[in-house]
C-alpha cells in the first residue's frame, strides 16, 4: 500500500496492490485499487479495515487463485444440511406467496352490494 501526497496541497492518493513473484525476478499483479482525495474517508477506512481483517475470506471450493499458497477449510453447512436448509427456504417462500395471493384476492374483491334504501317519497299532486 502506498500513499502519495504533495507538500503544498491537500491532494493525496492511495494505491493498494497485491502481486505474486513470478520466480523470474518480476511480479504478477493479482489486483489493485486506487483512491484519491475525492474518495470519502469512510470508504477509505472501510477498505483498510477489510484489508487487514485476519478473518479468512469465504470463497467457493476450488475458487481460489494460487491455491497452493492457501489452506482451504470447509466451514458451515455441508451436503444434507444445505439441502434441508434449501427445502426449508423453498417451503417458507411458497407459504409466503400463498399468503400474499390470499390477502391480495381479499383486498381486490368488490364490496358486496348494499341494500338500497327504500324511503317513501312524497308525491306531489
Amino acid at each position: 500500500m502506498e500513499r502519495s501526497a504533495t507538500l503544498t496541497s491537500d491532494y493525496f492518493s492511495w494505491k493498494a496492490e497485491v502481486a505474486l513473484p513470478t520466480g523470474l525476478g518480476g511480479h504478477q499483479r493479482l489486483w489493485h485499487a486506487y483512491f484519491d482525495h475525492r474518495t470519502p474517508r469512510h470508504l477509505l477506512a472501510g477498505f483498510a479495515t477489510a484489508l487487514v481483517d485476519p478473518e479468512p475470506v469465504s470463497r467457493g471450493h476450488y475458487d481460489v487463485p494460487h491455491s497452493h499458497l492457501v489452506a482451504q477449510v470447509e466451514r458451515g453447512a455441508q451436503g444434507e444440511q444445505l439441502a434441508s436448509a434449501h427445502e426449508a427456504r423453498l417451503k417458507a417462500s411458497r407459504s409466503a406467496a400463498r399468503k400474499a395471493r390470499r390477502s391480495a384476492a381479499l383486498s381486490t374483491r368488490p364490496p358486496a352490494p348494499a341494500a338500497e334504501a327504500t324511503t317513501p317519497t312524497a308525491r306531489s299532486r
